[in-house]
């Protein structure tokens, strides 16, 4: 994991590298690489991609929308931490997808508690889950997967690009899916809840790029549903 810090003020920038070096001492895990810069250009420069990256609003150069905006582009699931004293920016910053907003001066247990939730969303979005298919195995990101269905007996993968027959069976998809984006709205579909775009009273609407799918919902599961999906949107926030 690559984390990147930019701030024109250096006693913020040293502030925000300790206290997240100091998260990752407290859970008991490795450090990840740090790269700091005091400007947006000089970081857009030297950087081609990274995982999570704390930015400044108004610095020299390049402002750190501009430059958040950019390093999205290059890795679209970068978490993006704004952290600023004008609070002024929030509508421009979440126009592309911010993870969290920070105002300084910075509140330690407030980073932490974001952090934590930044590292948890990574980890979804990173993990790999191998399919097995007619020509083969593929891999691909949990991310990735819009959803599952089974369908005349046989069981089809819905990916962002393409849809494919699986040779395994709804039931290992309940146990390889068990990430808290996937949900099981019927006995034949489990949906990714990152491409919910409408909930009926008994089907989900799915969209992914120009594709909408609309899956099953158990009317028994309604409720929970979408108790489970609020839950996660706050999750994600």
């Amino acid at each position: 994991m690559r984390i990147l810090f930019c701030d024109d003020e250096p006693i913020i920038l040293e502030q925000l590298q300790g206290y997240v070096r100091d998260y990752f001492e407290n859970i008991g895990q490795s450090l990840p690489e740090f790269a700091a810069y005091t400007s947006g250009d000089e970081l857009l420069q030297a950087e081609k991609t990274a995982d999570l990256a704390f930015l400044d609003v108004e610095m020299p150069g390049q402002s750190g929308i501009y430059v958040g905006s950019k390093l999205k582009e290059r890795n679209p699931r970068i978490k993006i931490f704004i952290v600023t004293s004008f609070p002024d920016y929030l509508d421009e910053a979440m126009r592309f997808q911010v993870f969290r907003y920070l105002s300084k001066p910075i509140d330690k247990a407030r980073l932490f508690r974001n952090l934590k939730d930044a590292l948890y969303q990574y980890s979804m979005d990173t993990k790999e889950i191998p399919i097995r298919t007619l020509n083969g195995i593929l891999v691909l990101p949990a991310d990735e997967i819009v959803c599952v269905e089974t369908l005349s007996r046989k069981t089809f993968l819905c990916t962002r690009e393409q849809e494919m027959q699986t040779l395994d069976g709804i039931d290992h998809w309940r146990k390889e899916l068990s990430l808290p984006c996937f949900y099981s709205s019927y006995r034949s579909f489990i949906i990714n809840m990152r491409y919910v775009f409408q909930v009926k009273k008994d089907a989900i609407v799915l969209r992914y790029g120009d594709k909408t799918k609309e899956a099953y919902l158990a009317r028994r599961k309604y409720t929970d549903f979408k108790n489970t999906y609020l839950l996660y949107l706050e999750s994600i926030r």
